[in-house]
């Protein structure tokens, strides 16, 4: 056997190893989705945001390969199969009819324009654990009671933000009944008051003036004074949400302000008993250091809140449950996340992980395997050269003789074993080690 056979398996061996390191075991991009949504329970028509993402080591990516194929099954029902064509920033919201109220548990598959999974699992959400992750802001805060005249304030809709004007409404009170006719001043740091001059409560006792702030800590200090010399007072500071975004119903329409630039806000439109639809706003600038955008109401249930912010998932500080229903009383907000129904990155990455780990296997059989062959060479070739050398010098000499000028050792053959194992080791332990 040539020299060049010998130097075949060894050779091939780095190639395999340097592929295995190189291509084959090299980390992938993985591809997966979340599915957000709100209660599922009792739910006919189930509405669900998929986040389409790529994951390249620990940086994640908008990703979209639409569109997306969502197969959707109830415990009782048959299975709804449905596409989703469209979506922003690997972001799009859409809803699963089912015939009838679900009962149970959602099996959910969501499959991409290659028939890659993206996600897949069961889900199983009711109304009141999905409320009961609410957050409500507003309500009315009560001023100083020494005094005859008991004032109090209530952010309009439940909240207020940098930037945007928004409705205060004031409330007077003497012994617990309305004070109509009284006369109010106003003063503000951190914020801009806009009201009508002179400024009086009305016959429920109330008055209303726009408020916008303009820091993040503002403070309110109203003097209530009535004609037969009544009077009372209160000093506080207006909650702020800091970061939030402004969402102020126009008509049909609904216009979303941010004090910073932006390019995109999300939405889920609620009920108290779940969640009716979801959606993306464009955000454009507004000249004023800020972004304005606009979207359209869709139908919805009575009351109904316009959960915004800046976060996919809404899961954050900032987000803000505007109320779309005005009523007689000041409202309050409901600051209610979606909920992470499915996510799909955690199987692709053990799928990752499972490849790498077949390639890791592949190649170290494939190095045993070389190892094996290459001393099964090594011995052949050294057993065919002594026997090349007994032939001559038994030609010449006796056998004797012949053993003493060429013994057979044992310890050169062994030592060229050791060499080979442990260079085809090193080659086992890097690919094991990456």
């Amino acid at each position: 056997m040539s020299r060049a056979w010998s130097l075949a398996l060894p050779v091939l061996t780095v190639l395999v190893v340097s592929y295995a390191l190189l291509v084959a075991g090299v980390p992938r991009k993985l591809h997966g989705a979340r599915i957000y949504g709100g209660p599922s329970a009792g739910a006919s028509t189930l509405s669900l945001r998929v986040e389409s993402v790529e994951r390249d080591g620990e940086r994640e990516n908008a990703f979209w390969n639409g569109p997306l194929s969502v197969h959707a099954r109830s415990s009782d029902g048959p299975e709804l199969v449905l596409a989703v064509n469209e979506a922003v920033h690997g972001v799009a919201d859409f809803q699963v009819p089912f015939a009838h109220p679900v009962r149970g548990a959602v099996e959910l598959e969501l499959r991409d324009a290659a028939s890659a999974l993206l996600a897949s699992g069961r889900f199983e959400l009711d109304a009141s654990r999905w409320a009961a992750r609410a957050r409500r802001r507003g309500g009315w805060i009560r001023g100083r009671g020494d005094k005859a005249l008991v004032l109090s304030v209530a952010a309009e809709r439940g909240a207020f933000v940098v930037g945007s004007a928004d409705a205060l409404t004031i409330r007077v009170e003497s012994a617990g009944t309305k004070v109509a006719g009284a006369r109010l001043t106003i003063t503000a740091e951190g914020a801009r008051v806009s009201a009508s001059e002179p400024l009086r409560t009305d016959e429920r006792g109330r008055a209303r003036v726009q408020f916008e702030a303009s820091a993040l800590n503002p403070t309110l200090r109203i003097e209530a004074r009535t004609e037969a010399g009544e009077s009372g007072l209160i000093d506080t500071g207006i909650p702020v949400v800091p970061g939030g975004m402004h969402a102020l119903r126009v008509g049909d329409e609904l216009r979303v302000e941010s004090a910073v630039p932006r390019s995109e806000a999300f939405f889920s439109l609620v009920s108290d008993r779940g969640r009716v639809a979801g959606g993306v706003v464009a955000l454009n600038a507004n000249g004023r250091g800020g972004s304005v955008g606009a979207v359209t109401l869709p139908a919805r249930p009575s009351p109904a809140w316009f959960v915004l912010a800046s976060e996919v998932d809404l899961n954050t500080a900032a987000a803000i449950g505007w109320p779309l229903d005005a009523g007689a009383e000041p409202t309050q907000t409901f600051d209610v996340a979606d909920v992470l129904l499915l996510d799909g990155l955690p199987a692709a990455f053990e799928r990752e992980q499972v490849r790498r780990l077949r390639v890791r296997w592949l190649t170290a059989a494939f190095i045993a395997v070389a190892l094996a062959l290459s001393v099964v060479q090594l011995l052949w070739r050294v057993r065919a050269a002594d026997r090349t050398i007994a032939r001559h010098l038994s030609e010449g000499l006796d056998q004797d003789l012949a053993a003493r000028i060429a013994p057979r050792r044992l310890l050169p053959v062994l030592v060229g074993v050791l060499a080979i194992t442990l260079g085809f080791m090193a080659f086992g332990l890097v690919m094991l080690a990456r």
